[in-house]
């Protein structure tokens, strides 16, 4: 009751000076839970001001991974420390995906004093069902308030970085990266996948169908082979249709771009400007349902897509075979906009957020009244310093890889701007196959003349072949010397 009123009158909460590590195992490679992660710590920092909790991960972060947030890690936690140097945590916080290490954190911090408390955790984690993301009467997909945190500014302006950054296009279908890498999936349902892909790119896209974008996670470097080769491969077809019909359709085979995310708001900005996003993990689905951006899962029953589907009510979201995407291609270009019943659900996820915020700083008071949680001893002070020393050096390496890569495409395309088309031409991967089309066709042309201009004087030979014309042929000698005569 205390805690509920300090912080309705915004004061600091007995968590202030308390050591509160988040499990966020899943985080460094999968931007997706480190945006869902995200969300949720600025949730609670809201509702428990003073709260600064800190990122457990088992290892050590780095600043290129893709699920990278700029905040605060442990670097003296992990999986094999000894229990007489380890600076622990006073409260554990039990969310998202446990990754398969999360539950034995757990329990070696519960064995060490430290009170654990679940926030919006996974099934895995095997806690109460109704505190758990899952089905309607548990907790909605945590994604769903990227709508509430991340404002559209931000969304664009991200959307216009990776534009010139990474290549993405202006009209694409967003797919999912573990649908399209399914090593079980038979060569039937692969080909009606693909089947799916493409008409929904045809219905996305304007003067050509939209480009099919691969969502591919990776880590901030400065070069990609398989994003440059699609680049050039892109660049080669803009040329080549400059010199073919107005609905010429382009390359049918067309290389398919990797996305390479690398930050959460990077993943959210591509979902926010997409056509169509096809999704099959229930936090992608509940992301673009939130952003008001077509889409649909794919996805079997009893999965977190099928869980979220039955929070909205659209049973039409999902789908369990990708030959049931094209019978549902109206349906998915209808959910565009802000979607009903998000108030509802953010309205849910509050609710439970709420109580999970209330059993934080219950917590807190059992240990402060117990004599823990002061302003803490000298060596955790030093961690303390460690830590954001860390944070703060892999936010300066961040900064300056992403001005770096800028840069150097930035200058990529300007110096293509500033070329002649002829320069430009030799400049492309991939222009001669353009040359030697050009000149196949050069050459039928000529051929075709060839043969004609051939016909023609045979024609003529054959007139002057005839009896006729030989009979004729002093009469038209007299006219023509009385013409000439008469001049």
């Amino acid at each position: 009751m205390v805690s509920s009123n300090l912080r309705e009158m915004g004061l600091p909460s007995v968590l202030e000076h308390m050591r509160v590590g988040w499990w966020a195992g899943a985080e460094p490679g999968d931007p997706l839970a480190a945006l869902s992660g995200l969300l949720l710590r600025s949730e609670l920092s809201a509702r428990c001001p003073g709260m600064s909790p800190v990122l457990v991960q088992g290892t050590l972060a780095s600043w290129a991974d893709p699920g990278f947030t700029g905040e605060t890690a442990a670097v003296s936690l992990s999986l094999d420390w000894a229990d007489e140097d380890v600076i622990g945590v006073d409260i554990f916080v039990a969310s998202g995906s446990p990754n398969g290490a999360g539950a034995k954190v757990a329990q070696r911090l519960a064995e060490a004093g430290s009170a654990v408390v679940a926030v919006a955790p996974d099934e895995l984690w095997g806690m109460e069902p109704h505190s758990s993301v899952g089905p309607p009467f548990a907790v909605p997909e945590p994604a769903l308030l990227a709508a509430r945190h991340l404002p559209r500014a931000a969304l664009e302006a991200r959307l216009a970085y990776l534009r010139v950054v990474e290549g993405l296009p202006k009209h694409y279908v967003l797919v999912e990266g573990s649908l399209l890498d399914q090593p079980s999936a038979s060569l039937a349902t692969r080909a009606d996948l693909e089947l799916a892909l493409h008409q929904l790119a045809k219905r996305a896209g304007d003067d050509r169908p939209a480009e099919i974008v691969r969502l591919a996670p990776g880590q901030l470097c400065a070069d990609d082979p398989a994003v440059e080769a699609v680049l050039e491969a892109r660049r080669t077809e803009t040329e080549e249709g400059r010199y073919q019909p107005e609905d010429w359709p382009g390359y049918s085979n067309r290389p398919r771009l990797p996305l390479r995310v690398t930050s959460p708001i990077d993943l959210a900005a591509a979902v926010a400007g997409a056509s169509v996003v096809v999704a099959q993990s229930g936090s992608m689905m509940a992301l673009a349902w939130a952003l008001g951006v077509p889409h649909a899962a794919v996805a079997p029953e009893e999965s977190p897509a099928s869980a979220f589907a039955a929070w909205t009510g659209d049973a039409s979201a999902l789908v369990e075979a990708p030959a049931a995407l094209i019978a549902t291609i109206d349906n998915i270009f209808a959910r565009r906009g802000r979607p009903p019943g998000l108030k509802r659900l953010e309205a849910t996820l509050d609710q439970s957020l709420d109580e999970a915020a209330g059993d934080l700083e219950n917590r807190g008071a059992e240990l402060a009244a117990d004599g823990r949680g002061g302003p803490g001893s000298q060596a955790a002070l030093t961690a303390r310093l460690h830590e954001l020393q860390a944070v703060n050096d892999s936010l300066r390496q961040r900064l300056a890889a992403e001005r770096l890569r800028f840069g150097e495409r930035s200058a990529l395309l300007e110096r293509t701007a500033h070329t002649s088309v002829q320069s430009a031409i030799k400049a492309v991967h991939g222009q001669d196959v353009i040359l030697r089309r050009r000149l196949e066709a050069t050459d039928k042309e000529m051929r075709r003349l060839q043969e004609e201009t051939a016909e023609q004087q045979a024609e003529l030979r054959a007139i002057h072949a005839t009896m006729t014309m030989r009979a004729l042929a002093p009469v038209r000698e007299f006219y023509g010397r009385l013409r000439r005569a008469a001049r």
